[in-house]
């Protein structure tokens, strides 16, 4: 862990305190944006997108292919200012670069929204989504991965 910065093996170490099932895999290209991950897998690819909602840090975990609506935030949370958080605000409130920020294992306690698209998959489905840095990704099914978050649903993209 270099620069205070998590990575794939803490990802590891935090997932087996859970004891549920999950593979984190390392490729030899980058698996940064999601269109890397769509070269890569032929499965359901989620990313965690971190505003800043009114100065306060919210992560949004939604479908790789689908967009953020920032006004429904605005509505829901009831902020004045959103915006997607610069990737050096990402690195020190996640303790993750961007691009390789998972659902879990962050360096705080982050308030998360996870879309209503991803929680209306079949609870089996395999879920491809951040693995701790640019080189892997974390596969885990849908129950597992829920079973050891702390998240709130709402219909988040446009």
């Amino acid at each position: 862990m270099k620069d205070n910065l998590l990575d794939e093996k803490y990802l590891e170490n935090y997932l087996n305190k859970f004891g549920v099932t999950f593979q984190i895999i390392k490729y030899e290209k980058p698996v940064i944006s999601s269109k890397d991950v769509e070269q890569q897998v032929n499965e359901i690819i989620a990313k965690s997108i971190l505003l800043i909602c009114d100065n306060k840090p919210l992560l949004c975990f939604l479908l790789g292919k689908d967009m953020i609506d920032l006004n429904k935030i605005k509505k829901y949370f009831n902020c004045n200012d959103v915006r997607l958080a610069k990737a050096k605000e990402v690195k020190e409130i996640t303790g993750y670069d961007i691009g390789g920020v998972p659902p879990i294992g962050l360096k705080q306690k982050i308030r998360t929204i996870v879309d209503k698209s991803i929680i209306d998959l079949n609870d089996d489905q395999i879920i491809y989504c951040g693995g701790g840095s640019h080189y892997h990704l974390l596969r885990i099914s849908k129950k597992d991965l829920l079973k050891v978050m702390e998240y709130e649903v709402y219909d988040i993209k446009v």
